[in-house]
């Protein structure tokens, strides 16, 4: 291994020994088909496409010789455990019906992870179980209790939460249970080898949502489920503060959900106490319209001094705190591109070092918890899906342990460019616009256009290094589609104003906005605008198959999948899990979305299904016929308007899917059929 020069790493590749893994397994999780040579990224199939990564989620255990990742077995994510100074693998959960979905190391030895059925398109967990297991696959416990998986609401979100490690190799975790409650938690320490566990919080504020404990693992912040004045105002959360174990409860402020975000006031959301168990760090729209990260004077309840803030997005997270230095040392934020704000001046030299020696890619490293001397890098770009690297200290050296799709080339991949635009009203909108890789001397100019229209549409769900379970845009690119990937209002993650503009305006100017970005790329002369198309699941549904109504004559063809189809019916079927687990439907929704009837004239205008006549395009709708979010009536009903209407649609259930398409057959026969359907429309 080579040394570091005074101003670049060098790097060398190692092979890691798979001993441990059966010829089977190896075959699907870490081999690779890099031998296959293609000529252009057209070449590449569907299949290569969305295989899943090899590896994923890789990290360091606390002392830094080991390396946990999920990786595909037998067609389902399971848990691989690389021994770093043996150079060996070996796969220690065997799920064939269920999926690793995460995972953290609880000591040097010992793992947590959850498993569950990933269905849903947005990537929320059905939650199965919650296991500790040894690094060898040894002494494996169940942590989902009898009492606990009884009061479990099925699809709600784990109830064994992981607030913090103890550090000290006994195997407890400082967990967030609802033991004693059905909807709400307490603070436990859990020890994960015996089973045994211990109430933190038997003083609880009460209807308490989250917690968060100090250096000293004592429970300090507690964020409680305060009722709603009256069924058309908003909830809001309040924080409860404690300066010690056996002090009183006090409360000190409000915190943010997603109908709280309309507070002209603003909120605070607090992230974490620093190592002097005094300065506690929050995240705050308060008087600005997008959140910063402050310190939090307690004692009079009110915002301390600005740590940092960003132009284009929300701060609300991010924290990189060193436990050998016992400080924060950086802040990380993902805007145009994932970013490191290093406020500690080693850290930066390695971060430089690091670049210089991995030059193409946007290189994120992470400390091992209890030896600094071990960093893992991810290496990524717009081109490269991921590339994890060992970097060892000590030794000043750099090795490449794994890529996570080495069979996608990413000289052949696509360019990836942000862009803000203004849509009709002068609102900015930020999207990604992912331009084909053309042959040589050829023009940027004419190209065909796809739409992908993210769901929600109260979440961010693009990247400038779009790379996840599902890299639709390359796929579309590498068809020779140009792909637009706009956040409209309603987007989480750009502000108050950004957010708070989408209330009621379901297929009005939250349709403008995706149509605008549209004939802002035809404007410049890089699309069509006689070859656009539109695709979306979800709400990117519902949006598709509005745009089709809304502007008949602009539109070649859409593709929807999961897709909202009846703006009343979907706040009327009684048995979508939001309405079965939620009043959403008679709250926020009647202030979000609309109410079937204070809002009929608009619900009839703007719900597809009610105006399939208006449509002109050819249209593609897929569903799920298991899915509980949008359920099969959406379509059904979509495809009767359209029948009696005359025009032409493309149909299809997954009888076993959910709301979005996860098994590796489905997901290849779906976008099979969505590229054959866009070549039929966009390559006239």
């Amino acid at each position: 291994m080579k040394k570091i020069s005074s101003d670049v790493l060098f790097f060398v590749f190692v092979a890691l020994a798979v001993a441990g893994l059966p010829p089977s397994c190896f075959s699907q999780s870490v081999s690779s088909p890099a031998a296959a040579k293609y000529a252009s990224a057209i070449e590449i199939p569907v299949a290569a496409f969305f295989r899943r990564a090899q590896y994923s989620q890789m990290l360091l255990s606390p002392d830094g010789r080991k390396l946990g990742a999920i990786a595909p077995i037998k067609g389902r994510d399971n848990l691989v455990i690389i021994d770093l100074e043996k150079r060996t693998s070996a796969v220690i959960t065997n799920f064939s019906n269920e999926d690793v979905s995460d995972f953290t190391w609880i000591d040097n030895n010992r793992l947590f992870l959850r498993f569950g059925d990933l269905q849903e398109e947005t990537g929320n967990l059905r939650l199965k179980g919650v296991y500790a297991i040894n690094a060898d696959g040894q002494f494996v416990r169940d942590l989902l209790r009898p009492t606990i998986r009884h009061n479990s609401q099925a699809g709600t979100a784990n109830r064994f939460t992981i607030l913090s490690q103890t550090f000290d190799g006994s195997g407890d975790v400082i967990a967030e249970m609802n033991e004693r409650n059905r909807n709400f938690t307490d603070v436990y320490r859990y020890n994960t080898r015996t089973g045994e566990y211990k109430l933190l919080t038997a003083d609880s504020p009460g209807n308490v949502l989250n917690w968060i404990v100090d250096r000293d693992l004592i429970p300090r912040i507690a964020i409680r489920l305060e009722e709603r004045a009256d069924a058309g105002s908003s909830r809001h959360n309040s924080i409860w503060h404690r300066v010690g174990l056996d002090q009183p409860w006090q409360q000190i402020g409000y915190t943010s959900n997603t109908a709280s975000n309309t507070n002209p006031g603003g909120s605070i959301i607090p992230i974490s106490f620093d190592f002097d168990n005094k300065t506690l760090y929050v995240s705050s729209n308060m008087g600005r319209d997008r959140r910063a990260i402050y310190k939090y004077d307690i004692a009079h309840k009110k915002l301390g001094e600005l740590v940092a803030e960003h132009p284009l997005i929300d701060l609300s997270g991010g924290l990189i705190f060193s436990r050998a230095k016992k400080t924060l040392v950086g802040i990380r934020s993902n805007a145009e591109k994932p970013d490191t704000e290093w406020l500690d001046s080693d850290m930066q030299k390695l971060q430089s070092k690091i670049d210089k020696a991995l030059p193409k890619t946007i290189n994120t490293f992470r400390l091992a918890d209890d030896n600094e001397k071990y960093l893992l890098i991810t290496a990524s770009s717009e081109s490269e899906s991921g590339i994890y690297y060992l970097y060892n200290a000590e030794k000043a050296t750099l090795e490449k342990v794994a890529s996570t799709r080495e069979w996608l080339p990413a000289e052949l991949m696509s360019e990836r460019r942000f862009i803000k635009y203004k849509a009709r009203d002068g609102l900015e909108i930020p999207a990604w616009v992912t331009i084909p890789r053309l042959p040589n001397g050829a023009s940027e100019k004419n190209l065909p256009l796809i739409v992908h229209i993210h769901g929600g549409p109260w979440v961010r769900s693009y990247y400038g290094a779009q790379w996840g379970r599902w890299p639709t845009a390359q796929f579309f690119a590498s068809r020779g589609y140009v792909v637009l990937e706009p956040e409209p209002r309603g987007s989480t993650g750009f502000g108050k104003k950004h957010y708070a503009s989408s209330f009621k305006q379901w297929g009005l100017t939250m349709q403008d906005d995706i149509t605008d970005g549209a004939l802002y790329l035809a404007a410049e002369g890089l699309v069509n605008k006689d070859r656009m198309c539109l695709f979306g699941g979800s709400y990117g549904g519902y949006a598709t198959l509005q745009g089709l109504v809304k502007d008949p004559d602009l539109w070649r063809c859409g593709s929807a999948y999961v897709a909202v189809s009846d703006l009343e019916l979907l706040q009327t079927v009684a048995w979508s899990d939001t309405a079965r687990q939620s009043d959403y439907f008679e709250t926020d929704y009647k202030r979000l979305v609309g109410d079937k009837e204070a809002d009929r004239e608009q619900f009839q205008k703007t719900s597809p299904a009610r105006n399939a006549d208006k449509i002109k395009a050819p249209l593609m709708l897929t569903m799920g016929g298991q899915d509980a979010r949008v359920p099969l009536i959406h379509g059904t009903t979509m495809r009767g308007a359209m029948e009696k209407a005359g025009k032409k649609i493309e149909y299809k259930v997954y009888s076993g899917e959910a709301h979005g398409f996860n098994k590796d057959e489905n997901v290849v026969d779906f976008y099979s059929r969505t590229e054959q359907f866009f070549a039929e429309y966009l390559k006239k």
